[in-house]
């Protein structure tokens, strides 16, 4: 009976311990607040703050305004300064170029809230609309940032020109057994609270060598990190967002005439690029670009190659045709991109820069 009580006792005292530094671990870092938030602005670490309905957003901004308006939307852990060597060939061809940090990455607000389709959803709608963005938009997606774009897509068809896909989510994730671990109730929680940050930052430290700044990406990386909730929402994210399953919404998109462009790395070991398969059966209309010696971090360790694919695409889609019954308004893109066959979706830089023009537009 002793050592029943005494075990009892033992167990009762790791609980308190386990919940106490849970709760201390959490209050150790800074809150996101408007004074956090003046401090990186005057330290040049920020770009510019919007307050949404659900949330203040970080974004940046840059481009000729009166040019086709390409919003790019980055991946599950790190945030937008991952799209920063895209903004100058971009905004050099005549884009306007929008690219913001997710709810509880980067720099923008970490709401109390379930991180699901919904929230990515409903951020991007806020922050076209608070924008006073009022023409249809190039979205590019890299990663996670490709699901939240196609969902938005198949939601909104009608705010949407065109869609890029860089190594998409949605379609299925290497499988990983500790991040399979940290979607379990109670002991997921306490691991990321404790030792997220620890175990977040090694993951960026590997992708950093691929950078073209590892110093600049690593600093913008940790960055997030001081600030109270980037691991919650992550978590969150991880065990209620579709990074798998998200079949009906390729579906939905695939079904209309919406142009796509997906970019991959042979190589990736995060989204397998045999993912590509699928896709192009979800997506019948998308042109498929791949690269044999490529990994996940594509996006960001050629962006010069990345950054083109893009451009040559977004291109195809600025030659619009005015019909007298839509009022003289442009109806949409001249062109349509081919399907292609992932039997043959292999090519160099040279290759993947060429795309072809298919015939106009014709009214219904």
């Amino acid at each position: 009976m002793a050592t029943a009580k005494g075990v009892a006792i033992l167990g009762l005292a790791l609980l308190l311990i386990m919940f106490m530094s849970f709760w201390a671990a959490g209050r150790t870092r800074a809150a996101l607040d408007a004074g956090a938030r003046s401090a990186l602005e005057a330290q040049g670490n920020a770009h510019r703050f919007i307050e949404l309905p659900s949330g203040t957003a970080h974004y940046r901004l840059e481009g000729p305004e009166a040019g086709p308006i390409a919003i790019l939307i980055h991946g599950f852990s790190t945030p937008s300064f991952v799209w920063d060597e895209h903004f100058a060939p971009l905004t050099e061809a005549g884009y306007r170029v929008l690219a913001y940090d997710n709810f509880g990455r980067g720099l923008s607000d970490r709401p109390d809230a379930i991180y699901n389709a919904d929230l990515f959803d409903r951020q991007l709608e806020e922050l076209i609309e608070a924008l006073k963005i009022d023409r249809r938009v190039d979205l590019v997606g890299y990663s996670m940032g490709g699901v939240i774009a196609t969902i938005f897509a198949a939601r909104h068809p009608e705010r949407v020109r065109s869609l890029t896909l860089i190594a998409p989510a949605g379609l299925g994730v290497a499988l990983n057994e500790n991040l399979e671990l940290l979607k379990r109730p109670f002991i997921g929680d306490w691991i990321v609270r404790l030792f997220g940050t620890r175990l977040f930052y090694s993951a960026a430290a590997k992708e950093a060598g691929s950078a073209p700044n590892p110093g600049a990406f690593l600093a913008g990386f940790n960055r997030q990190l001081e600030y109270r909730g980037y691991g919650d929402a992550l978590l969150s994210t991880m065990r209620h967002y579709p990074l798998t399953g998200a079949d009906t919404f390729f579906a939905d998109v695939g079904a209309s005439e919406l142009p796509v462009l997906v970019i991959w790395g042979e190589a990736d070991e995060t989204v397998p690029y045999e993912n590509a398969a699928k896709l192009m059966e979800l997506m019948p209309q998308a042109q498929l670009r791949s690269y044999p010696g490529a990994g996940h971090n594509i996006t960001f360790a050629d962006p010069g190659l990345v950054s083109g694919l893009i451009t040559g695409f977004l291109r195809v889609q600025d030659t619009k045709i005015t019909s007298p019954g839509a009022g003289g308004k442009p109806r949409g893109p001249l062109t349509r991109l081919e399907a292609r066959q992932c039997g043959s979706c292999s090519h160099d830089a040279a290759q993947g820069d060429a795309f072809e023009a298919g015939p106009p537009a014709t009214e219904p």
